[in-house]
């Protein structure tokens, strides 16, 4: 049985005490404050008890397909279902048209046929960290006899990423302090946090610094990407993802790299980290056709670099090739 996803979930989750630090207290009442341990106390047992005891969850004896389908159906109630629902009070949440909404993909019920559990049991199974639904004649009413005031943090991530976060699941770390202030950036720390090797993390904090020397302008607003503009062009992205990590760097001028008089570790550590195209959409073609080097190879999208075995001793090349690339910046505003 596949439990990683259910072990990523848990690794993911920010600390308590950096997510509710002091500046978020003060921004919040007691009332909310207590409302978001009460959610970060469900969301933690939830995990921790899917993890050491799944048959609780209808999450043995499956093959990994129905398992990832079954967690995300659990994962997809708690997180958008519920927090897009009608909170009648603190401790009341109210879905409207419940049954037509945990039926709507066929393909999972179709899926869920094949097992003991359909998608209704395996939500009622939540019932062993408190959260109870009970049906209605057009919907369902949501409670948690043992977190009650779970669902008003619950809803306000949901709207705060909804706003400012389009298509990120960031609010999912419980990440409080968008509440506190919903245009919040995670900063690079956030993003690295529990998922990079000390090496890497040491690199990616020295190109943070340089990027912050260079008046690079941060940005984020994905889960795992932090953006860097230069004069408004975005120059380099660090994107930190489980068991992958990796820089893009925009260079954005092949012809110029050509002509260029360098040494030859750098010449390499260019052609090792091209970003060329693997044919990944067919009508690509095999990627726009440069010639690198006196060799005609095709690339994905713009020139850019992406460097994906982080190490240490590279560091002096990607601030080298992040030099290169706002050079180009800057001719082409002359």
């Amino acid at each position: 049985m596949n439990k990683d996803t259910i072990q990523e979930w848990l690794n993911d989750l920010i600390p308590l005490e950096i997510t509710i630090n002091t500046e978020t207290i003060s921004k919040l009442d007691s009332r909310m404050v207590q409302a978001c341990k009460e959610l970060y106390a469900f969301i933690a047992r939830l995990y921790n008890d899917m993890y050491h005891n799944p048959t609780e969850y209808g999450l043995i004896g499956e093959n990994k397909e129905i398992f990832d389908r079954a967690l995300g159906v659990l994962h997809s109630f708690i997180w958008q279902m519920i927090p897009d629902g009608e909170l009648m009070s603190d401790s009341l949440v109210w879905i409207p048209d419940f049954e037509q909404k945990i039926n709507h993909h066929k393909g999972i019920a179709k899926l869920f046929s094949k097992t003991p559990f359909s998608m209704r049991q395996r939500l009622n199974l939540l019932q062993h960290c408190g959260l109870h639904i009970e049906d209605k004649e057009d919907g369902a009413c949501v409670t948690n006899s043992e977190y009650p005031n779970m669902f008003l943090p619950l809803q306000s991530l949901r709207q705060a990423a909804k706003k400012n976060y389009a298509g990120s699941v960031i609010y999912q770390n419980c990440e409080f302090r968008l509440i506190a202030n919903p245009k919040y950036q995670p900063t690079l720390a956030d993003i690295m946090y529990n998922r990079t090797s000390p090496e890497t993390e040491e690199l990616l904090l020295r190109l943070d610094t340089y990027a912050k020397e260079r008046k690079f302008k941060p940005e984020n607003r994905v889960k795992e990407c932090i953006y860097y503009r230069y004069k408004n062009k975005r120059i380099m992205t660090i994107t930190v993802r489980r068991n992958l990590v990796y820089i893009l760097i925009d260079i954005g001028d092949i012809d110029h790299i050509n002509q260029m008089q360098y040494s030859s570790d750098f010449k390499e550590f260019i052609k090792n980290n091209m970003g060329y195209c693997t044919n990944c959409f067919p009508h690509h073609g095999g990627g726009k056709k440069v010639t690198l080097f006196d060799k005609q190879v095709g690339v994905c999208g713009r020139e850019s670099l992406n460097v994906k075995n982080l190490k240490p001793n590279q560091f002096e090349y990607i601030t080298q090739a992040l030099d290169f690339g706002c050079n180009v910046v800057d001719d082409s505003r002359k």
